[in-house]
């Protein structure tokens, strides 16, 4: 079974720290021997999404917005600020939001959305290169649909793991199309760091994790 594995949460997070959040994914070219995961186009939330964005009236896009409809795999997103967000800036006014969408033009495979509301900073990262190959018994959370049950189990980390950390950062990974993973981590500032211990939230936020852009191959 292949499955694309991401690289282990410390390092990850030194790297962030360093380059403002904004480099997790690789930028290094697709080698010839790289394996790309099969995309399932057939998916009914794919084809759902696909037959409203094309009866849709045109909606003005951001030129950051318009990247995502060269990649080659279905982009899941948050079209709207996740409860955890709204829940953390209920009692000030809501920034704007700010979206800076990471990938290579060059080679469409992966992709990293950044959405930043004032302090709070919220992405989504998936990526077709395998980078691993696991045994086919290994558990998959999050295979199905929208609000797909069982939930992904969602980690926390803050200073109590990484001495010396300021705020805190909240991480889940769901399964979909039928198996690419994709990330979303919630990072919180020291301020406020009690939202991304809300599991109960993250794991509503999790069914708001939606289908934002996707272009099946022609036939």
């Amino acid at each position: 079974m292949l499955r694309s594995v991401v690289a282990p949460r410390r390092q990850r997070f030194k790297v962030s720290a360093g380059a403002a959040g904004l480099l997790l994914l690789s930028v290094a070219p697709l080698a010839a021997a790289d394996k790309l995961m099969a995309v399932d186009w057939s998916s009914e939330e794919i084809g759902a999404f696909v037959r409203e964005r094309a009866a849709a009236a045109p909606t003005p896009r951001s030129a950051e917005e318009a990247k995502l409809d060269k990649l080659k795999l279905p982009v899941l997103g948050f079209d709207r600020p996740p409860a955890t967000v709204t829940n953390a800036l209920a009692a000030t006014a809501r920034p704007e939001l700010k979206r800076k969408v990471i990938m290579d033009d060059g080679n469409p495979v992966w992709y990293q959305i950044v959405d930043r509301y004032g302090d709070m900073v919220v992405k989504v990262e998936a990526d077709l290169r395998v980078h691993q190959e696991l045994p086919a018994d290994t558990p998959i959370y999050g295979s199905g649909g929208p609000g797909a049950s069982p939930q992904s189990s969602i980690s926390v980390f803050d200073g109590r793991d990484e001495p010396g950390m300021e705020g805190a950062i909240a991480e889940y990974t769901v399964y979909k199309f039928p198996s690419i993973p994709y990330r979303v981590s919630i990072e919180c500032p020291a301020g406020n760091t009690r939202s991304c211990r809300d599991l109960d939230t993250i794991a509503k936020d999790q069914a708001q994790l939606k289908v934002i852009a996707a272009d099946p191959p022609r036939q």
